[in-house]
């Protein structure tokens, strides 16, 4: 279908705080005209966007969508390693069925907050995938690898050969990476097969790094080099790798990064609420290494929605460099947007508005009394805007959201069904009192 956006206000996130006004046409998937568009353009539909904000949509580069079943869970827990503990009793009872009803519910938030491509790592992601499918959205699916050398050749057996066929058969939809956990559950056989395999599949390598102090402390004690070194250790495959927190990098970690093609996906709300401190994303950029931005799960945060983790990444940075203008308003929102698409190596595709690629965008509505004045745009966008305000969501030219109604979830059947899984996820737990 041939579709025109008129006369909106468009930040193509090409150049630094450039502002079109104009249109935008969309043929089939593709932008084809932006700004000016060609009276030879017939359009099939038009949206009008008049006081509107058109600009790319999120890309959220780390996240585990289907704990959306533990939000508000074990809220209370004194840190990283108990919390984990404590989502891991729930995480053994966990069955295939169960993933799809919650990544449909984790993908209707992120469609309902401008979000439409996405890293996952989780267990059982065939469920995952075939949700993402569904929805019509778009998704970095993780290989998890968790535990020894031989369970690991044992998920990749059992995972890989099913996840490459749904990203072969998804038109570019979906993409693959080789995800071992963390080095605190990973062995060094394990991240070194991982690295092996990622090779193997030109993919990229996705985990988690130097999260909590006591994970920097413990690698410490049992390898003699912090987390990222340790990984670093290991191997980086040829398409490079992104390592979620960092919240710990050490100054010999940054040169690393720096020179290991690794990106760095802050994750500031989780980092915050299990208290794991600031990461220092300014001396990341300050020394030339990509930042991205995630939610994490939504246990850990608990909500899926990159406009609060946007503001947040923009406040805590001004907290941890104690200067409130070391990073624009501009820079987080590429970090949410084509710093995303360049972590998982689908720049090309998305995370701009440009003629050729993906029509991946969202239409938010400008004159809410939250952003009344818009004094200045990317300020407005990022400590102003609310997920509320995205009007309308497109991804690869499919409308997936149109004036707040999702077109292409059911929401109201999800959250019956998912209802349904969590109650007999909370069963299995009370089953061993009941004797």
């Amino acid at each position: 279908m041939k579709t025109l956006i008129s006369h909106a206000t468009i930040i193509p996130m090409t150049q630094e705080e450039l502002v079109i006004n104009g249109d935008i046409a969309i043929d089939g998937r593709k932008i084809v005209g932006i700004g000016t568009i060609p009276a030879s353009f017939k359009p099939e539909r038009i949206i009008e966007a008049h006081d509107m904000i058109a600009m790319p949509s999120f890309v959220n580069a780390h996240t585990h969508v289907s704990m959306t079943y533990f939000r508000n869970y074990r809220d209370s827990s004194t840190n990283l390693h108990d919390w984990l503990s404590e989502i891991w009793k729930l995480e053994a009872l966990l069955m295939p069925e169960d993933m799809y009803p919650a990544t449909l519910l984790g993908l209707a938030e992120m469609i309902s907050s401008g979000t439409t491509c996405f890293a996952d790592m989780y267990f059982f992601p065939d469920g995952t995938a075939q949700a993402v499918l569904d929805a019509k959205m778009k998704a970095t699916i993780g290989v998890t690898l968790f535990g020894g050398l031989e369970e690991s050749k044992e998920r990749i057996n059992t995972i890989l050969p099913s996840i490459r066929t749904y990203s072969q058969q998804s038109h570019g939809m979906l993409s693959f990476a080789i995800a071992p956990h963390a080095v605190y559950t990973c062995p060094k056989e394990t991240l070194s097969y991982g690295v092996q395999i990622a090779q193997q599949e030109n993919c990229k390598i996705h985990t988690h790094a130097s999260e909590s102090t006591s994970e920097v402390s413990s690698a410490i004690e049992e390898f003699g080099t912090t987390p990222i070194e340790h990984l670093l250790s290991c191997g980086v495959p040829e398409k490079g790798s992104f390592f979620a927190h960092c919240v710990h990098a050490t100054p010999k970690d940054i040169s690393l990064m720096k020179k290991l093609n690794v990106t760095v996906v802050h994750n500031p709300s989780s980092n915050c609420k299990l208290g794991n401190g600031i990461a220092p994303v300014a001396d990341f950029l300050e020394n030339g290494i990509p930042v991205a931005l995630g939610t994490d799960g939504a246990s850990s945060n608990n909500t899926l929605d990159m406009f609060q983790e946007i503001r947040l990444a923009a406040m805590i940075s001004a907290v941890e460099s104690k200067a409130a203008a070391t990073i624009k308003p501009y820079t987080f929102l590429e970090m949410a947007t084509l710093g995303g698409a360049k972590a998982l190596g689908r720049d090309n595709e998305c995370g701009s508005l440009e003629i050729g690629k993906d029509a991946d965008l969202m239409l938010l509505k400008s004159d809410s009394i939250h952003l009344t004045p818009v004094n200045n745009l990317f300020s407005a966008l990022v400590f102003s805007a609310k997920s509320s305000d995205v009007d309308s969501v497109f991804c690869a030219g499919e409308l997936l959201m149109e004036k707040r109604k999702l077109l292409t979830i059911d929401i109201e059947e999800v959250k019956q069904s998912f209802q349904s899984h969590w109650r007999a996820i909370q069963q299995k737990t009370a089953a061993p009192h009941a004797n």
